[in-house]
């Protein structure tokens, strides 16, 4: 098979040569990679985390072709519960600080994917535009009535939008950021979009939650950057845009999302603690990310002796949630389809599909619930919807016990 990545040797934002491996996880197919029984394996490619002395910018060190991990996609927002609900709060957060009125606002999604979050904008009134390179799900927000443009955005895009509608009174982008490789290109398209008096919002996993919770399962190859507040206000800057305020999101275990205008605007008390914070913390300095690197190597210890205790036990285990953190855990872990029977998934796109890597069976969750109904534990992959999840399985008659991978620790609930 045709090799789909190339390593670099320098830095994506501001070209530096002096950039220094933190750690390791192996080579792994990209984490999206599911395949069917009769299909031959996804290619493993190395899973480096990088770390640039010069900007302080922390980023993977391979590129994996964006046709390859975004020509058809397989993560859908809309099966989310815990996603549907963030997108009215994040929406009536969104319009709190634009002073238009709704009826006459142009709202711009960069990778909408199903158009959960602009169907909300919509039902104010909002005239609403996505952009989403992955073919399968631009093809079903437009069948559902969110007019979506099957594309990866960049500067030129930006461009022909402006011709065919024009500038954008709010342009968003939820945890695609730190998946751009152009990301130049990008962010000068946000620039060129954005209307004088416009705002732009970006979410991205909060960078000091991997060092303070060791998400270290958040780091597959989609995710190019780990954006801190220090590095994501730096790259903004770099395109004359200002970032003025923070919240947070719920959304990967913990997301920032920050407010930014092309004018610069007095900073809120919120966004100057929130970066006091992020330089007290040391987010940005090399020594916390090897720190970081020792941690997940330990946990990723523990966690397999832990699995491999109730194997020895009492068999194969079920797990809950094919995401892709899940493929980073997993591999890295080495627990494979010879100490986990199934994984559950909602996700309709990917039941029947077998993990990357691991090769495990993915099954429904209506499947998934005649195989744990008399099991005495679940792992919970997609630890980060916990609530959601253990909640609907203690509903339809799952009493054994959960093992938790993260934050902290693995242990039982």
């Amino acid at each position: 098979m045709k090799k789909n990545y190339e390593s670099i040797s320098y830095c994506r934002i501001c070209d530096s040569d002096d950039i220094e491996l933190i750690l390791n996880l192996g080579g792994q197919p990209p984490a999206n990679s599911l395949y069917q029984s009769q299909e031959n394996m996804p290619l493993t490619v190395p899973l480096r985390l990088m770390y640039c002395n010069e900007c302080k910018t922390v980023q993977l060190g391979e590129d994996v072709d964006p046709e390859y991990l975004f020509g058809s996609y397989l993560w859908i927002t809309g099966t989310s519960s815990t996603a549907k609900n963030y997108s009215k709060s994040f929406v009536q957060e969104s319009l709190l600080r634009v002073k238009k009125e709704h009826h006459n606002l142009f709202i711009v999604e960069i990778a909408s994917n199903d158009g959960t979050f602009l169907d909300q904008f919509q039902k104010y009134g909002c005239k609403v535009l996505g952009i989403d390179p992955a073919t399968n799900i631009a093809k079903l927000a437009s069948d559902n009535g969110i007019p979506t443009l099957n594309d990866y955005f960049n500067l030129e895009v930006s461009k022909e939008i402006c011709k065919k509608y024009t500038k954008a009174d709010l342009i968003f982008a939820r945890n695609v950021i730190p998946h751009v490789k152009e990301i130049h290109s990008v962010i000068s398209g946000i620039n060129n979009l954005l209307s004088e008096e416009g705002i732009g919002i970006i979410e991205f996993h909060n960078a000091g939650l991997l060092l303070d919770e060791l998400h270290y399962d958040y780091i597959y190859h989609e995710h190019l950057f780990y954006y801190t507040l220090t590095s994501i206000e730096a790259l903004l800057k770099m395109h004359d845009l200002n970032i003025f305020d923070i919240s947070n999101s719920p959304i990967s275990g913990g997301s920032w999302v920050v407010y930014f205008a092309k004018k610069s605007r007095d900073k809120t008390k919120e966004l100057i603690k929130a970066q006091a914070s992020d330089l007290e913390n040391q987010n940005n300095v090399k020594e916390s990310w090897f720190d970081f690197a020792n941690k997940a190597k330990e946990h990723a210890e523990k966690l397999t002796n832990l699995v491999l205790n109730e194997v020895e036990n009492k068999g194969k285990i079920v797990a809950y949630g094919a995401s892709a953190r899940s493929s980073t855990l997993l591999n890295f872990c080495g627990i494979d389809s010879s100490h986990i029977s199934v994984i559950i998934d909602k996700n309709p796109l990917k039941e029947g599909l077998y993990t990357a890597g691991s090769n495990i069976p993915i099954v429904s969750y209506d499947i998934g619930l005649e195989n744990i109904i008399n099991s005495d534990v679940v792992l919970l992959l997609a630890w980060n919807f916990k609530d959601e999840i253990i909640n609907d399985l203690r509903r339809d008659g799952f009493n054994g016990k959960f093992i938790l991978p993260l934050p902290g620790d693995p242990h039982y609930l």
